[in-house]
């Protein structure tokens, strides 16, 4: 069974401005839900690393994802102050056996910063010589004529 994932994006930056001496906030956000993660006994959510998400406008980013599960997408995130939240989250998402955690009991970070939430990963690759793949190559082909 896939695990429920937890992506941190580890080299998101406030602006360019910032300090090459300066802790990149992508990394302490991560580093600190890893350290509070570890000192969890309870049921973890997968913490994984990712280099860049694409929304380097919007730093911090993180994603909540599974198979058969909404995918959550968040920014403009604290490396500090949105620890907790992330993680009290992570709890209630892996609880959710359809990632739908109602809006009324998400922690406030996480209502003020959804970038978007997008539907669960099918849990087997598409059939391409299913009947969608035919309609979708008749839409394109009706319209590069």
């Amino acid at each position: 069974m896939t695990q429920d994932t937890l992506l941190v994006c580890v080299l998101c930056r406030f602006s360019e401005a910032q300090s090459r001496v300066e802790a990149v906030p992508g990394q302490v956000l991560f580093d600190q839900l890893k350290q509070r993660l570890a000192e969890s006994d309870s049921e973890t959510i997968n913490l994984r690393p990712v280099r860049c998400m694409g929304a380097c406008s919007q730093a911090c980013t993180a994603a909540f994802m599974v198979h058969n599960k909404l995918i959550f997408i968040l920014s403009q995130l604290s490396p500090i102050d949105s620890v907790s939240d992330l993680l009290e989250f992570s709890y209630q998402y892996i609880s959710a056996s359809d990632g739908k955690v109602p809006y009324k009991d998400r922690p406030a970070t996480i209502k003020q910063n959804i970038h978007a939430v997008l539907p669960p990963l099918p849990t087997h690759p598409y059939n391409h010589s299913g009947d969608n793949h035919a309609q979708i190559m008749s839409c394109e082909t009706r319209h590069s004529i």
